[in-house]
């Protein structure tokens, strides 16, 4: 409950509030999945990749990339069996490996992938999660319901700090014996891990006990939002620049 994935760090999200960061988020998102070209995704995923190296460092920006590069390689691996019966663009014999609708199929997909994930991971690095949990509330979200969420946001980073610490300690005590990783050492490092996380169980429902979890009696608010400005300036550049987006790339 006491980890977070927020990365201290400067510019503009930072400083721009919690509450108008969200529906930013929720509109491009939303604005992803609208006819646009090719051209304007890849725009959104390399201004994504500029502002989170500008954010925090050019060394945590290509990190997003590398928790999804397996995903993006089984992408790539199920164009020979999507379109068929497009234009053929590449094939070894008589077999098609991808034809021309497969290869737009993957660039939008793999695009839109890639630009979701850099805007959602860039919200929660630059949003600490008190301040999640509040602007959920805020926008009518249940407490519990809130809770929850913050909650998964929480266990992610905690598992996996848990799997890193817990494989370098397998690497320290098995240098002098070997240097490759074998699969028996990936599976006790993923049995550890586990069992970290049961043990971790009483600890958890302690702490919900603590934040109130359960109780019949109305919740109070030990401290609210406070924007950086007017907050209708935040939300007015959160409605604005999907807006703007959209129409300067959506397909004619």
């Amino acid at each position: 409950m006491t980890t977070s994935a927020f990365v201290a760090g400067r510019g503009p999200l930072y400083i721009f509030d919690a509450r108008a960061k969200l529906l930013l988020l929720l509109l491009l998102c939303f604005v992803l999945f609208l006819p646009l070209t090719p051209f304007s995704l890849w725009t959104v995923v390399f201004s994504s990749f500029v502002l989170a190296w500008f954010s925090t460092s050019f060394k945590r920006s290509i990190q997003i990339v590398k928790t999804i590069i397996f995903l993006l390689i089984i992408m790539v691996l199920f164009v020979p069996i999507t379109y068929r019966n497009g234009s053929v663009v590449l094939k070894v014999g008589s077999f098609v490996l991808a034809t021309k609708e497969a290869l737009e199929s993957l660039n939008i997909l793999a695009a839109r992938f890639m630009a979701i994930t850099y805007l959602c991971t860039l919200y929660i690095w630059t949003t600490s999660m008190a301040d999640i949990q509040l602007s959920l509330r805020w926008y009518g979200l249940p407490y519990e319901a809130s809770l929850v969420m913050t909650l998964a946001f929480r266990f992610i980073p905690f598992v996996a700090d848990s799997f890193k610490m817990i494989q370098d300690s397998h690497a320290l005590r098995n240098a002098q014996e070997r240097e490759r990783r074998t699969i028996s050492d990936t599976v006790a490092t993923v049995t550890a891990a586990l069992v970290v996380a049961l043990k971790a169980i009483p600890f958890l429902a302690m702490s919900l006990e603590s934040r109130g979890l359960g109780r019949a009696n109305k919740r109070t608010d030990y401290r609210c939002l406070k924007s950086k400005g007017p907050l209708f300036i935040h939300f007015l550049i959160a409605i604005l620049v999907p807006l703007l987006f959209y129409l300067v790339f959506k397909k004619k």
